[in-house]
């Protein structure tokens, strides 16, 4: 006879046949590791470890950059040409060129596109030289005009007088002195028939012109 007594820390056998005492404690034994088993929150940490689910990380989208429009190609501004102060009279011929216009006591340089360089008021008779067309024969830098008295710089000939030679040049001087002030240049106070202007027009003249430059003469 076996008695078993169950304590807190497991059981203990009593007094009895010792073949018995032992069967019963290994059921006694196997039993309890099964009720341990099977008891909740009991799980070895290998089960524990196995159990646990691990998070999956979804990658964060890299943003796509807002294209920045590019602002429209702007041209620059194309230069200003010239803007001559009175425009150039119609019928004044094409190319490089001289126009002096008697009506108007007026000059125009004009280039091989027929765009106007230069223009200016003049001093000449309204009456000569002839309307037509002439070519520049010669150039002086001094000169005069022994009948009148009469020095003046730049010299541009293209016409011949009654009694002189006609070109383009200063306003001439007597005695050291200009006859006639700049301000009343446009107005046709000429005597011998040539072309009175500034001094920086006539030295344009004398300048840009050649031997053989058309000079076209209107009325």
């Amino acid at each position: 006879m076996l008695a078993v007594v169950l304590t807190s820390g497991g059981f203990r056998a009593g007094v009895g046949s010792g073949v018995l005492a032992a069967s019963m404690v290994a059921v006694l034994m196997a039993t309890s590791a099964v009720a341990d088993a099977a008891a909740p929150g009991t799980a070895t940490s290998a089960t524990a470890t196995s159990a646990t689910t691990t998070p999956t990380t979804t990658p964060t989208p890299t943003p796509t950059p807002t294209p920045v429009p590019k602002p429209p190609a702007t041209k620059p501004p194309a230069p200003r040409g010239y803007v001559p102060k009175i425009k150039l009279p119609a019928r004044s011929g094409s190319g490089l060129r001289i126009v002096y216009s008697r009506a108007l006591m007026h000059v125009w340089l004009v280039n091989r596109a027929n765009k106007v360089l230069r223009d200016f008021p003049v001093t000449g008779r309204p009456d000569w030289p002839r309307p037509g067309r002439y070519r520049v024969y010669s150039k002086s830098l001094h000169t005069s005009n022994p009948h009148y008295h009469l020095v003046f710089d730049y010299m541009t000939r293209f016409a011949y007088g009654r009694h002189a030679r006609i070109g383009f040049h200063t306003i001439p001087r007597r005695n050291g002195h200009f006859i006639q002030p700049v301000s009343t240049l446009g107005q046709p106070l000429g005597l011998g028939g040539c072309v009175r202007m500034a001094t920086v027009n006539a030295r344009l003249i004398y300048r840009w012109a050649k031997i053989g430059t058309r000079v076209v003469v209107l009325r």
